[in-house]
């Protein structure tokens, strides 16, 4: 088919689609002070299309050509508006059952710089447990470069059976080299309150990874079910920890906000361009289970979406005290189109477009701007060489021969064993642990090896909490080896201190 004929068809179908899925936005398209623009714009954009067909020098794929302008002409917009083709289209259907085989991340092939990024490692998964950081590039594949990849493809490739090992390569910011991470795949359960636990005599912990919902459960539903435990354990106070939530479904944020607001409090609204975004205002519909109990939201530059939707609420209202980093800046709202009519493919492609931005009670935009913690706290500095033994693995991997050595009494056994970091230094020790770059390396004496164990040597307590981490996995499971890790966390310090 010539590819002025396809441009033509692709156009009048979209047209008529738009008018059958909603004769709003359709009175709209051509309306406006810039309709004129649009429509010569696109005439310049037929022309350049047929010098192409008539001139260029091998003939084009006009699917092909059309689908890669298209992606050119969203670039300009926001990280979130995209083209997707058929499969990527019917992968992000399918992707938001709630359950799925993999590692327990979540990538995206970023527009800015075209790379597979890890934009989310979700908590308790071979993926945390390994290593992955958000933000980390993914560049290797079971030893095949990503260069080029589709989101789609990735996901292909990450995904397999339960049991079986994957290999991936990822640059990380701050390191020279490649980090090398092997995962072996697991059924991944997305658990929105995956943990909770008594902080202090009178204070509750509760830990929300993400914002979901299905069939069976809800984030909101879960959340509530843990204050209540808390409650019933003694707890007076919360703490609600949304670090590295990345979101999800507005309707959760905001019942989870109304468990603490007042009835016909504001929690959130919409504004966007089209009628249908004019503006959308969410309001608490019952009465608040926690009127009057005090507590923290913990937040951080990964907290996004509808995590900063429920800290600006509650800030707003005055009914929660934040603390810790400006969030992420991420709270727009996107619908997917599906495009089969106009591609005269089905299934077809997709567009997912950003149609509106959420603003707090107090009428501050969310989406660039984040919600400011009213106490910040600073990061916490992990030391270099802990770092580094973490991403490479060394405190899994001492933790799982330990306890294959010791079995059920391996925590026990390594509490009360003196000797038990001498042992993981030379465990370290005879692996080779490249604690310098290579280069740098060969101008040490022994490699280097004298001045990883003196680096070890030095950060002995950082290194032992990872270890005790570590082993308490293997013995008692994700559950205790987190309460574990945020009891020497300072910024739950800070909160219980805050609440005191």
């Amino acid at each position: 088919m010539k590819l002025t004929r396809v441009l033509r068809l692709i156009y009048a179908a979209a047209v008529l689609a738009a008018f059958a899925a909603s004769p709003a936005i359709f009175s709209q398209a051509w309306a406006g002070d810039n309709a004129q623009d649009f429509v010569r714009e696109i005439k310049l954009f037929d022309t350049v299309a047929n010098y192409v067909r008539l001139s260029y020098v091998k003939e084009v794929d006009a699917e092909q050509l059309v689908q890669d302008a298209i992606r050119g002409m969203l670039s300009g917009l926001d990280e979130h508006t995209a083209f997707l083709d058929a499969d990527d289209f019917r992968l992000l259907i399918n992707d938001t059952e709630g359950s799925f085989g993999g590692l327990g991340i979540e990538i995206a092939v970023t527009p800015e710089d075209t790379t597979l990024t890890v934009m989310n490692v979700l908590e308790g998964t071979p993926a945390e447990r390994a290593g992955l950081m958000a933000r980390d590039k993914i560049v290797e594949i079971d030893g095949e470069s990503t260069k080029g990849i589709t989101t789609r493809g990735a996901l292909l490739k990450m995904r397999g059976d339960p049991g079986a090992d994957i290999e991936i390569g990822v640059a990380r910011m701050g390191y020279a080299d490649m980090l090398d991470f092997k995962i072996t795949r697991e059924v991944i359960h997305v658990d929105s309150v995956p943990y909770y636990f008594m902080a202090a005599d009178d204070v509750g912990y509760v830990r929300i990874a993400n914002f979901a919902r299905d069939e069976e459960r809800s984030t909101s539903t879960d959340a509530d079910r843990a204050l209540a435990a808390l409650k019933e354990a003694g707890a007076e106070k919360f703490i609600i920890d949304l670090r590295g939530n990345p979101g999800g479904p507005l309707d959760e944020a905001v019942a989870l906000a109304s468990l603490f607001l007042k009835k016909g409090s504001l929690v959130v609204y919409t504004a966007g361009r089209s009628r249908r975004w004019e503006e959308r205002k969410y309001f608490v519909k019952g009465e608040p289970k926690y009127k009057k109990e005090p507590f923290v939201v913990l937040i951080d530059d990964s907290s996004a979406s509808a995590s900063e939707v429920l800290t600006g609420a509650l800030k707003d209202h005055k009914r929660a005290v934040v603390m810790g980093e400006k969030s992420y800046g991420k709270a727009s709202v996107q619908t997917l189109i599906p495009l089969a009519a106009a591609a005269h493919v089905a299934p077809g492609p997709g567009l997912k477009i950003t149609i509106a931005y959420y603003y707090t009670p107090d009428g501050d935009l969310i989406d660039g701007e984040g919600i400011e913690p009213e106490i910040k706290l600073e990061p916490e500095e992990i030391p270099l060489v802990v770092g580094k033994l973490f991403v490479l693995g060394y405190f899994r991997m001492f933790a799982e021969e330990y306890h294959d050595a010791h079995g059920s009494a391996a925590l026990a056994d390594f509490e009360a064993d003196a000797a038990a970091f001498d042992e993981f230094v030379a465990w370290v020790a005879d692996r080779g642990f490249d604690f310098y770059p290579e280069g740098y390396a060969e101008t040490l004496p022994d490699n280097g090896r004298e001045f990883a164990v003196a680096a070890i040597e030095k950060d002995r307590a950082a290194v032992m909490t990872m270890l005790t981490r570590e082993v308490l996995r293997e013995v008692a499971g994700d559950a205790e080896a987190y309460k574990y890790w945020r009891r020497h966390d300072p910024w739950l310090a800070d909160a219980v201190e805050e609440l005191s």
